[in-house]
């Protein structure tokens, strides 16, 4: 499964502290303790999990911008998911989180009880996706 995660930090003292903890950061460093202090700062809210058991991250990909009023982060992050449970993706912070998902032809996901695909859910706490034990990793063609 593939997470795609945008996070912009709020204005003022939360930013203040990032732009302090990346200015005192050897010069070498200051990119990767941006990179690094927005990344767990993104992630931090959420939780990700299988049946109720946190899943851990097998890859996390860091890029930063910036726009009118401060830096932002977009990270992708994988995780290896069993072929079957509820998938839960949850939030500390609903008011600020907004939640759309896309099966892209896996057939793993219950698309019949599923929420829809390709929406903004805002003000989410918590989201669940049943998976149905599929695994289609590639499609075979019969002859």
């Amino acid at each position: 499964m593939a997470a795609l995660i945008g996070y912009r930090p709020a204005s003022g003292e939360a930013t203040d502290t990032i732009l302090a903890r990346v200015t005192s950061a050897p010069r070498s460093q200051m990119l990767l303790t941006a990179k690094s202090a927005l990344a767990q700062q993104a992630l931090a809210p959420l939780t990700i999990a299988i049946d109720g058991k946190p899943l851990v991250p097998t890859s996390v990909r860091v890029k930063l911008g910036t726009e009118p009023g401060g830096p932002l982060v977009v990270l992708l992050v994988t995780y290896r998911i069993p072929s079957a449970g509820t998938l839960s993706v949850t939030s500390r912070d609903p008011r600020s989180t907004r939640i759309s998902w896309t099966d892209h032809d896996s057939d793993r996901v219950d698309l019949v009880h599923a929420p829809s695909q390709g929406r903004w859910f805002a003000g989410v706490a918590s989201f669940l996706l049943s998976l149905t034990g599929e695994s289609v990793c590639a499609r075979s063609s019969s002859h």
